[in-house]
């Protein structure tokens, strides 16, 4: 397998970075949340127009991550809160780093903007990833979708300032 190259979302995108974030939802295998909350956060194939939105507005920083000129995975920067709002691979490239590179290309772009420290709303199930990466547990979250309670790690990591 190749390295991971990285390349910034476009609106034509939208299919594909939906696809990526329903398999890895339908690939968690997990006992951190219940097969309802599992459905209730899986987007509907509608959700395209809005992946598309995201994609194309100033707020988002949608990166697409490929392996081998295969889309394997996508990261999504909300630069106005600093905070990666997603990172999603698709389960055939899973523990091939992807994720961890998606996340240190975050870390960079923050770095290079002197933000001192990156939030990361996790599913449950991530968190001990995200803990390897020098995150740390501030808490919960629980957002409700589709009347499905859905609890997320809030994760926080400082930067040292040069």
């Amino acid at each position: 397998m190749d390295g991971v190259r990285f390349r910034p979302a476009r609106g034509e995108d939208a299919r594909a970075v939906l696809a990526i974030k329903r398999a890895a939802i339908d690939g968690i295998d997990d006992s951190a949340y219940t097969d309802q909350q599992l459905s209730a956060w899986q987007p509907e194939q509608s959700a395209a127009s809005d992946f598309r939105r995201a994609i194309e507005s100033d707020t988002f920083d949608v990166l697409l991550a490929e392996t081998d000129g295969e889309l394997a995975g996508y990261g999504v920067l909300n630069t106005e809160d600093d905070r990666i709002d997603a990172v999603f691979v698709d389960p055939s490239y899973a523990g091939n780093g992807v994720a961890s590179s998606l996340v240190r290309q975050f870390e960079s772009r923050a770095r290079m903007r002197a933000v001192p420290e990156l939030t990361i709303v996790s599913s449950l199930n991530a968190k001990g990833f995200y803990e390897s990466l020098q995150y740390w547990d501030f808490g919960r979250k629980t957002r409700q979708i589709d009347g499905v309670d859905i609890e997320f790690a809030i994760m926080r990591k400082q930067f040292q300032a040069n």
